[in-house]
């Protein structure tokens, strides 16, 4: 009897079991599957109707009216808003402006320069002429003491070569006076001269001859030395280089000063020291 009673428990827990999972299931087939889902759109591929047939870029330019609205909320409607697409035209004349600026600044400069080398270029040529002119009057005056020089002891020219001329000379009378070994052009008329060499020295004569100085140059031209003359008539200093002096030469104006030095000339009462000169001239061979 408990058997029987124990297997209709069991049949009567199968049965509540089987009917209580069905009723799950049928419950989840109503609130899941069921469920019929409506599309809220059409289907297919949708097209962007745009606002013309041509266009570019990822993102959609909104509406010229929606950005006068958007404009109008941030900027007064009185304010002008500037086209920064391209320069205005006040920019472009500013530009335009610093070029032309800029390439005036390169003419002048290029003109400035040229003017520079212009002067330049002149100024070269004047310091040229002006060696050259030099030269030249370097040359004529050795050429015209040569002459001289020449003249004076050739016989070719001398005293009474100036027609006009009435008289010339310190001790009276008519005529030139001088010495037949004198210099044509000098106005010392108590001293004398051997040679292409003079002296002068008021007053005074030479004892002898005057000195002739060693040297071995082929030169021309003249050198004037200062001398001073004691009252014994020795030469106690002797300087070349005096006016007419035209060769530079040190050694031969050393020479010249040398030779200056071994003149004599006659005594004298007293202690005067007087000044005068000796003058040599060089000829070429």
């Amino acid at each position: 009897m408990n058997q029987t009673i124990k297997k209709n428990d069991s049949k009567i827990a199968g049965v509540v079991g089987t009917t209580a999972v069905h009723l799950l299931l049928l419950l989840a087939i109503l609130f899941y599957g069921l469920r019929t889902v409506i599309p809220t759109e059409e289907e297919g591929l949708t097209v962007n109707y745009g606002t013309s047939d041509s266009g570019s870029g990822l993102f959609e330019p909104a509406p010229v009216s929606d950005v006068a609205k958007e404009l109008e909320q941030v900027i007064p409607q009185e304010a002008s808003v500037p086209d920064v697409s391209a320069p205005s035209q006040n920019e472009q004349i500013t530009q335009e402006t610093e070029e032309s600026l800029e390439v005036k600044k390169q003419r002048e400069e290029a003109k400035r320069k040229e003017r520079e080398r212009l002067a330049e270029e002149k100024r070269k040529r004047e310091e040229q002429a002006r060696i050259e002119r030099e030269r030249r009057e370097r040359e004529e005056k050795i050429k015209k003491a040569a002459s001289t020089a020449q003249n004076a002891f050739s016989g070719t020219a001398g005293k009474g070569t100036d027609t006009g001329a009435t008289s010339e000379g310190i001790a009276g009378g008519t005529g030139n006076q001088g010495k037949t070994d004198g210099v044509a052009d000098s106005k010392n008329y108590t001293g004398g001269g051997t040679g292409a060499s003079s002296y002068s020295l008021n007053g005074r004569s030479i004892v002898g001859s005057v000195p002739k100085p060693q040297y071995q140059q082929n030169v021309e031209g003249i050198i004037v030395v200062t001398i001073e003359v004691d009252a014994t008539g020795k030469v106690i200093s002797a300087r070349a280089g005096a006016q007419g002096t035209t060769i530079g030469d040190a050694t031969l104006r050393k020479a010249a000063e040398q030779a200056a030095l071994k003149a004599k000339f006659n005594q004298i009462g007293g202690t005067t020291v007087q000044t005068g000169t000796i003058t040599y001239r060089y000829k070429l061979n």
